[in-house]
């Protein structure tokens, strides 16, 4: 970690007539108006409350922890804990949902997947996700950085429960579509909410710019893709995972409102502002769809075009390849490289550390 690192809090009190190079930040596409953006975050993402929802649940991949939480802001959380049978790292992984998902279904598979790999599992739902039947004034409009500031305080509140066996600051961090534009927003902060990204491994992150009009065109011939992938997809699905998959789409009418109103930070743009204040010492691989056109490769490319370590990789596919399995083989081969170079390298871990492993762990299929 740089001791020289300024907070995106500190970047955005530059005065105007001092140089601002390298400084892209849209403070406006945030909302925030005339309050210090990162005062506000750390306000407004503070737990108010925090329940278990049910029991603890003992599966085959290990112990799995509900909880519902609120914050300042007003807005409720579902989230998840996977505690592994048998551990293999301290450092947990943390993540976010995609738009319209539920911490269920294909994002518990995923949370499965992981702890079956060793790993602590640290989840958290979409803005809307915990239905406790309490309504609670809304005290900011949503944005990828406040969910982000939610999802950095959850894993800083749960961790003191698990503080023996957890390392209390360093992270990896996976998220997919939504919770890879959260994601950016994670990578961003972290340092504000006393955490550290060793590792972030983000598929599908979409619109690193503002929304225009002749996108729709582009949106308009993914449109003709998607059906295509989605077949190809089912055809790869398991009896097993069709069985879970439904529960993947939160239908509850508190969450539907709740999606609606995340829309717009999605096509702001601010997931690119985020980005291009990320650190260059995190360690980051992107995965983009050939037909994914809300993607955006190019403009991802561009925002870490002097970042080497950044890796962003373009694979066949639509947006909804994101559930293909081998979307997820790919994941857990990068997680178990991670794991086997941080414990040889420690802090130290350089990219090509995790990428030459990953792609032996890929082939054979040993992770």
């Amino acid at each position: 970690m740089h001791d020289t690192r300024t907070t995106v809090g500190e970047q955005l009190y530059v005065q105007q007539n001092e140089p601002q190079e390298n400084s892209r930040f849209d403070v406006e596409s945030f909302y925030f108006g005339e309050t210090p953006p990162r005062q506000e975050l750390i306000e407004q993402s503070q737990i108010v409350d925090i329940h278990d929802v049910g029991e603890v649940t003992d599966s085959r991949d290990g112990y799995i922890r509900r909880l519902g939480f609120r914050t300042a802001a007003g807005y409720a959380y579902a989230a998840l804990v996977g505690v592994p049978y048998k551990q293999e790292t301290e450092i947990p992984v943390m993540y976010t949902t995609a738009w319209w998902t539920s911490t269920e279904g294909h994002n518990e598979r995923t949370a499965r997947n992981l702890m079956r790999l060793g790993n602590v599992v640290m989840m958290v739902g979409a803005e809307g996700s915990w239905h406790d039947g309490c309504l609670s004034k809304l005290e900011a409009k949503i944005t990828l950085s406040g969910s982000a500031a939610a999802t950095l305080n959850f894993t800083q509140e749960v961790i003191d429960d698990y503080k023996y066996f957890v390392d209390p600051t360093r992270r990896v961090l996976i998220g997919e579509s939504r919770g890879a534009m959260v994601g950016m927003g994670i990578l961003a902060l972290d340092e504000d909410f006393s955490q550290d990204i060793k590792f972030a491994d983000l598929t599908a992150p979409c619109f690193p710019r503002k929304f225009r009009p002749s996108d729709a065109l582009l949106l308009a011939s993914q449109i003709y893709h998607e059906p295509v992938s989605t077949a190809k997809l089912i055809g790869k699905l398991t009896t097993n995972r069709l069985l879970h998959y439904p529960g993947t789409i939160d239908a509850n009418p508190y969450s539907v409102a709740h999606q609606v109103m995340i829309g717009p930070a999605l096509f702001s743009g601010e997931a690119g502002d985020l980005a291009r204040q990320i650190d260059t010492d995190k360690i980051i691989h992107i995965t983009c769809f050939q037909n994914d056109k809300a993607s955006m490769q190019k403009e991802w490319s561009s925002i870490f075009a002097n970042n080497s370590n950044v890796r962003i990789v373009p694979l066949e596919g639509s947006h909804l390849s994101l559930a293909d399995p081998q979307t997820l083989d790919y994941i857990l081969a990068r997680n178990s490289a991670f794991k086997q170079a941080y414990e040889n390298n420690g802090d130290e871990i350089k990219p090509d550390d995790i990428y030459q492993v990953a792609h032996t762990l890929a082939r054979t299929g040993n992770h």
